[in-house]
């Protein structure tokens, strides 16, 4: 499994994931997506609607190895990667 940023073993992941917060614009809002990646101290996914780094979004993880089912969780966000579509790819480390 590759190691990112501080050393955390990422598992590849794509569970069903729900995230709640405000965007870019101070506007509440609900997405789905799926997990890219996981590791005990953080998550990345794709979102289409803007984030800004140093956000705090609720994160409800459908099913995964590490959480098992159901797991609602805050984070911090900490990398943002805008790709060309628009679509984000976001960085995350677990509250």
């Amino acid at each position: 499994m590759p190691k990112h940023g501080g050393g955390a073993i990422r598992a590849r992941d794509n569970s069903k994931l729900l995230v709640r917060c405000f965007d870019a614009e101070g506007k509440s809002f609900t997405e789905q997506t799926e997990t890219y990646d996981i590791s005990e101290s953080g998550i990345s996914f794709y979102l289409k609607t803007p984030v800004w780094v140093d956000s705090h979004l609720t994160i409800t993880i459908a099913s995964s190895t590490l959480f098992g089912r159901l797991h609602t969780t805050s984070v911090k966000v900490v990398r943002v990667q805008v790709e060309p579509s628009g679509r984000q790819f976001v960085a995350a480390r677990f509250d």
